[in-house]
């Protein structure tokens, strides 16, 4: 199993206690699709920041590929991210100043990766997301949908284990939305890679293979979704 979380608690003390999650037990194999599912408030985003070591849990044990992660210095919680996990946010979070390349190459500068080899393999992730005509352009000659595929690609260019995604499709319209849904099972289909999707969307859940519903930090029901919904955000689209 690739992801375990095993009685997993999280208590935000700010003035009054505000426990988060309230013992989460979840596993992930290796491959799968998931989205975590629950409205504003039921602990999905900080569950996904505990499976993205960018917070800490309080009790309870959370293990990737066999290994605990639990109390680890800055370092080296940087460390497990950058070598294991790709993030995909809602706003994007792309750097103005720098082209669609550029950013796509940064995560490959943060390991060392020479300038050239770096540079070559972010055209490459670029051209497999159908922006390679964009990659000297900046993030505010693009469209919403263009940025999202520029984020895409930066999340996959160091071969994460893990790829988490964040509302990813929260800041697009609907049309789009499909689209980068539909890029993402692709991605999890041919590369077999491991994605994890925080929503509050059922169309964006109907997406992915296994729905974990999370509610006032207890996950209740897990659904399976083999065959995929047709119909996402109402949009009938023949899943390949």
């Amino acid at each position: 199993m690739l992801i375990e979380l095993k009685d997993v608690n999280k208590t935000y003390n700010n003035g009054q206690p505000l426990h988060v999650l309230k013992g989460i037990n979840l596993g992930i194999d290796r491959g799968e699709f998931v989205s975590i599912m629950g409205a504003s408030g039921s602990g999905k985003s900080t569950l996904l920041n505990i499976l993205g070591i960018l917070d800490n849990y309080d009790t309870g044990e959370y293990y990737i590929d066999g290994r605990l992660i639990k109390n680890l210095s800055e370092k080296q919680a940087a460390d497990y991210r950058n070598r294991m996990i790709g993030f995909i946010f809602q706003s994007y979070n792309l750097i103005g100043f720098k082209t669609a390349v550029e950013n796509v190459e940064l995560p490959l500068f943060y390991q060392g990766v020479a300038r050239r080899k770096r540079h070559q393999m972010a055209m490459e992730y670029l051209d497999r997301l159908g922006l390679a005509d964009w990659a000297k352009h900046y993030p505010n000659e693009m469209s919403g949908g263009q940025k999202q595929r520029v984020a895409i690609a930066r999340a996959l260019i160091t071969r994460p284990q893990i790829v988490l995604a964040d509302e990813p499709t929260g800041a697009l319209d609907s049309k789009t939305s499909v689209e980068i849904m539909e890029l993402l099972q692709q991605l999890n289909r041919e590369d077999k890679m491991t994605i994890i999707v925080v929503t509050h969307e059922s169309g964006v859940a109907n997406a992915t293979n296994k729905i974990v519903h999370i509610k006032d930090g207890i996950i209740g029901q897990i659904e399976e979704n083999f065959g995929h919904h047709a119909s996402v955000f109402g949009t009938s689209t023949i899943m390949k």
